[in-house]
């Protein structure tokens, strides 16, 4: 697979509908939530990124970002997936570095 974009990333839809995932993609996964996580515009925004291994027959590479930084990411996740909280949009900041962050990571 080429490099992953961040659309790959976010949309259930992405890596050719989950048949293009590689392991390699989990790890690049994790390294960019650790990125976003560590973007001071995210923490100035109360933001946090979140790995979700989303299952059935799509993309299982997702990142979620979602309002509630003082939680654990699993706990955020929880609460994402019951549907007590929602997904927030990026900061304008870090949406324009996007492209450079999925590359390196």
């Amino acid at each position: 697979m080429a490099t992953g974009t961040w659309e790959d990333f976010t949309d259930k839809y992405g890596f050719s509908d989950g048949e293009g995932v590689e392991q390699r993609d989990f790890e690049a996964r994790a390294r960019l939530v650790e990125i976003l996580n560590d973007h001071e515009a995210m923490k100035a925004a109360g933001l946090h990124a979140l790995e979700y291994d989303r299952p059935g027959v799509h993309n299982p590479c997702l990142v979620v970002v979602v309002k509630g930084q003082a939680k654990a990411s699993k706990e955020l996740l929880k609460l994402w997936l019951a549907g007590e909280i929602k997904e927030a949009p990026l900061p304008d900041e870090v949406e324009r570095e996007i492209p450079s962050f999925v590359t390196e990571a």
